[in-house]
């Protein structure tokens, strides 16, 4: 018995490795695409792709071990039926009961590495990856400053200028911002024109949030010729540096532990935690499903069932 168990389980097991790493590398390379695309503009250091793809891992897996697992139920038990394994196998005794528990042992295996993943790993990892995320967009858009040059942001609404850059320093020289107003006739404060000898970029404690720290400089603002605008001088004036992309709903309750979600009353918490508790539950459900599904004839094919059984997951 042991040495059949651990033939079966070996055949499920490797087919499960292959196929959810080519369906992690497949998924993986999308994300790649993505963010080399947002380096390649800008909106990224060229440094951080390769820590914020890495960073998906475990949100990918715990997506992908329930379908890779079921689909390496359906290959490897598919592969002995049509080598005429299992009719040997029923033949010395062993029978579908026994098969069946041998799956859901695997399965009760891949539903708690699911588990970990889904309840404790994945809101840790997806937290460390927003915080990568706003970091890189911060200096990203530092990156993309270029001195001596006139330069337009927030749909012409902001004008930036500067002298020089110190990069190991992370420092900007002789800054110059001009922001108008969205309505000129509407807006009593007019333009706001701010000068800095330098400025570097800092991040706010527990937040992120990032600022450009402008130092030693002057704050203009007023209506163009009118007599009264206002001048302020400042040794130290902080700006908040908008994010270049707005990070969808799921990923800021991905970051939220299963504490805060239990205590919540809001439907869209309850969902997320309803969502991470399904997950887990749906190995062994899938398991059950796709023992039957593997049986084949030996002249059908190992693929015989997959159509149906990818449209029975998709249903799902």
């Amino acid at each position: 018995m042991k040495i059949i168990a651990r033939y079966v389980t070996k055949e499920v097991f490797l087919a499960f490795v292959v196929i959810t790493g080519i369906l992690l590398l497949i998924v993986l390379s999308n994300r790649f695409a993505i963010y080399l695309a947002k380096a390649a503009t800008g909106e990224l250091p060229m440094g951080l792709v390769l820590k914020i793809v890495g960073l998906y891992i475990p949100e990918l897996l715990s997506y992908l071990i329930p379908l890779g697992f079921f689909i390496a139920v359906l290959f490897g038990l598919g592969r002995l039926y049509v080598d005429s394994e299992m009719t040997v196998l029923s033949a010395c005794g062993i029978s579908f009961a026994y098969i069946l528990r041998l799956i859901l042992s695997l399965a009760l295996i891949m539903m708690t590495i699911t588990a970990l993943l889904t309840l404790w790993i994945v809101p840790e990892v997806a937290l460390m990856r927003e915080e990568a995320l706003s970091e890189g967009e911060a200096f990203g858009v530092m990156q993309s400053l270029l001195p001596g040059r006139f330069q337009t942001f927030s749909e012409g609404k902001l004008v930036f200028y500067l002298e020089n850059t110190i990069k190991k320093q992370d420092t900007l020289k002789g800054v110059f911002i001009a922001e108008r107003p969205t309505d000129l006739m509407k807006d009593d404060h007019g333009w706001t024109l701010i000068t800095a000898e330098e400025a570097q970029i800092k991040r706010e404690e527990n937040t992120n949030n990032f600022y450009l720290v402008l130092k030693d400089g002057n704050r203009y603002q007023g209506v163009p010729g009118a007599a009264n605008y206002t001048v302020v001088n400042f040794r130290e004036y902080g700006r908040a540096i908008p994010h270049t992309a707005e990070s969808p709903s799921g990923d800021i309750l991905r970051i939220k532990s299963n504490s805060n979600l239990l205590n919540s009353s809001m439907p869209e918490d309850a969902a997320e935690l309803q969502w991470r508790l399904s997950l887990p539950l749906t190995v062994p459900i899938l398991a059950l499903v796709a023992v039957p599904l593997a049986r084949v004839r030996p002249r059908q094919g190992r693929f015989a069932k997959f159509l149906p059984a990818i449209v029975v997951y998709i249903v799902y």
